[in-house]
């Protein structure tokens, strides 16, 4: 553990107080950076609050009045907008604290370990997200709560990852990556292998059984995973660091290695139109030879 992270969860430690002295919290955590323990100077420290009843934004304002904060700013967070995001200043610390109803939060884990819930609210899946906030939590109140939710959470179940795999076998014909790097069409080219490298992480992700936690500290994730191309994070690097012809075949041989993991780990999943669609040539027209 960094000593970002140290420093981040026991001023976690001085703050949760004031929220949980409310007898509507029911537990409270440390998730992010700080609680797998890989904070740097740029990290922020979050919170999670469980509340028996979500408050208001104006019962949390009052709240975060009477503390002292500064700078502070509400939002209502998630795609079913049944949480607060809050962020605030306190002893120089930037924290973003969510606030979730206890019974919000177990729909979330109901959903995500019994109905193998895929759905994403742009590129963020906020209920494995959530999932994967409350597996590493560092609990600071309310222990037993998240306990049986962490219960919930293990083993990770079979058929999330089949779900995550089946969602993202959606590869378009890899000519059209060869195409742009021929015209040099740089801001499409990379815009597009962005694109291929979150599905592949997505795959892989559903391959390792690893709640998907979004995609920021992406190295530290890839270091988790098992199942995995060899060299995969320094390879991805490569895709984006070496030139635009290097790094497109190197892309490329990503995805078909990833695809042979898929179908030896999930034997299950039919690639075959997966396959044909994405090695699929776009036609060409050559000019009429006149005599």
């Amino acid at each position: 553990m960094t000593e970002h992270s140290v420093w981040r969860i026991s001023l976690a430690h001085k703050i949760a107080p004031a929220f949980t002295a409310n007898p509507e919290v029911e537990a409270c955590f440390v998730f992010g950076s700080a609680a797998v323990g890989i904070s740097d100077q740029y990290s922020d420290l979050e919170l999670a609050f469980i509340w028996s009843q979500l408050p208001s934004a104006e019962e949390l304002q009052a709240t975060a009045q009477n503390v002292g904060v500064k700078g502070w700013e509400i939002q209502a967070h998630e795609e079913a907008k049944e949480a607060w995001l809050e962020q605030f200043y306190l002893y120089g610390m930037k924290v973003e604290a969510g606030h979730w109803a206890r019974d919000a939060m177990d729909k979330i884990v109901t959903d995500v370990v019994e109905r193998y819930d895929v759905s994403q609210n742009g590129l963020v899946f906020e209920k494995q997200a959530s999932a994967s906030n409350l597996q590493h939590a560092v609990i600071l109140y309310g222990e037993d709560i998240i306990k049986q939710w962490q219960n919930r959470l293990s083993p990770y179940p079979e058929d999330l990852g089949v779900a995550m795999v089946q969602k993202h076998l959606k590869f378009r014909p890899f000519d059209g990556q060869y195409i742009m790097t021929e015209r040099l069409e740089i801001p499409m080219l990379y815009e597009n292998r962005c694109m291929i490298v979150r599905w592949l992480l997505n795959l892989l992700f559903g391959l390792n059984h690893i709640y998907h936690p979004g995609f920021k500290w992406t190295r530290y994730w890839v270091e988790k995973m098992k199942i995995k191309p060899p060299e995969f994070f320094a390879r991805l690097e490569y895709v984006f660091q070496t030139d635009a012809v290097s790094g497109t075949h190197e892309l490329r041989q990503l995805v078909e290695e990833v695809f042979d993991l898929v179908e030896k780990t999930l034997p299950q999943v039919d690639l075959n139109r997966q396959r044909k669609i994405f090695e699929r040539i776009n036609p060409r027209w050559e000019l009429p030879v006149h005599e």
